[in-house]
């Protein structure tokens, strides 16, 4: 068979990158190349990152495929989006796993798909780093999100019948497993139970880290971009829900310091509350960039297949959690910020109660001397 697979890695590198800075560094264009087919609607539209393209010819174990492209993206939201691009031909569809772990040499050295990205990831981090706000992140590692797309470009006339005929190959294949192993019936059904189609030859089929898309006329552009989306909404949503884990920890701690320790903490607790407000606003800016990114309303093709993955990768999920998340470290330091309040309140009424009686002494010993 002939086709294409499509290696998708994310990674969310900081806070935000400055795309006109970046720009000077990297020879990379701004991408406005957004292909809108299969009925998408006019206003729909998506982040303009910066697009760099590069080509490079390959010797591999696997003579059907001589050459990868790979697409670096830089995203103002602090995101790296690569995609890399092996074509084939004349490969056996039952050796479309191997692709997986297949060696292969470039200019660069030698690789495996998942290294070959990385490597790159790391390449670009590193030429654009001064123009990444908060790059050493609060984290130990960046955050990833991978994807791959398996894309047959012959005219297979049927493609549910040829999904049917290999149902447990694909379902393997999707899943990332052996094809060896006896998967059973149910699993079958459900990998390969939900499918896609515009025309009567084309056909896809979506899974949690990969999908099969059958599409003759090569018309799978704007699928990849829906795909894109939904992982780099995925990524970000789990960006945010860590970094909220690593402040309600902070908050758990201070709100020890302030009810089990004696030394006064009032002033450094006020500046805390004063950054909290700070990064809510922020990060509710950013969860509102990630939720409206793709706007993709009505029985559009598209909109079915990004309802489908939001659904399957559980963003409207992750995005209430977070929303959650929020409101429970705003009310944990409000309710802190109060207490203070009310203590600092009673010390005044104390020193003003204070006051009151030694004004009421000094008024009775002025009157009985």
């Amino acid at each position: 068979m002939n086709g294409e697979v499509i290696f998708l890695h994310l990674r969310d590198v900081g806070r935000s990158i400055d795309l006109k800075r970046a720009i000077t560094i990297i020879p990379a264009i701004q991408d406005k190349k957004i292909v809108k087919t299969k009925d998408t609607p006019s206003y729909v539209d998506f982040p303009d990152p910066l697009v760099l393209e590069v080509t490079q010819k390959i010797s591999s174990e696997l003579k059907n495929i001589e050459s990868i492209t790979l697409f670096v993206k830089v995203y103002a939201e602090g995101v790296i989006s690569l995609i890399a691009r092996l074509t084939f031909q004349n490969l056996s569809f039952k050796e479309l796993h191997k692709l997986r772990k297949i060696n292969f040499h470039t200019s660069d050295g030698n690789f495996q798909i998942t290294n070959f990205l990385e490597y790159h990831s790391n390449k670009i981090f590193e030429q654009i780093r001064d123009c990444i706000s908060e790059a050493s992140s609060i984290f130990e590692e960046s955050e990833y999100e991978k994807y791959t797309l398996f894309c047959i470009t012959d005219d297979l006339e049927n493609p549910k019948g040829f999904i049917e005929k290999e149902r447990t190959y694909i379902s393997s294949l999707l899943m990332g497993e052996n094809p060896e192993l006896k998967l059973s019936q149910d699993q079958i059904n459900k990998t390969v139970e939900y499918t896609f189609s515009f025309l009567n030859n084309d056909l896809i089929i979506f899974d949690f880290d990969r999908c099969l898309i059958i599409d003759p006329n090569c018309d799978y552009e704007d699928i990849l971009l829906v795909v894109e989306i939904v992982n780099y909404q995925l990524l970000e949503l789990r960006t945010l829900d860590k970094i909220l884990d690593k402040r309600l920890t902070i908050a758990e701690e201070d709100i020890r310091k302030f009810y089990f320790k004696s030394q006064s903490i009032f002033r450094r607790f006020k500046r805390k509350v004063g950054r909290l407000i700070q990064l809510r606003y922020d990060l509710l800016f950013l969860l509102e960039n990630i939720e409206n990114v793709s706007k993709l309303i009505g029985d559009y093709y598209l909109a079915g297949i990004y309802t489908y993955l939001a659904d399957l990768f559980q963003l409207k999920e992750w995005s209430n959690s977070i929303r959650h998340r929020l409101e429970t470290l705003e009310n944990i330091y409000n309710i802190t910020q109060t207490n203070i309040n009310e203590k600092f309140l009673l010390y005044i009424e104390i020193l003003l109660s204070f006051i009151f009686i030694m004004e009421f002494i000094l008024l009775l010993i002025n009157y009985f001397l």
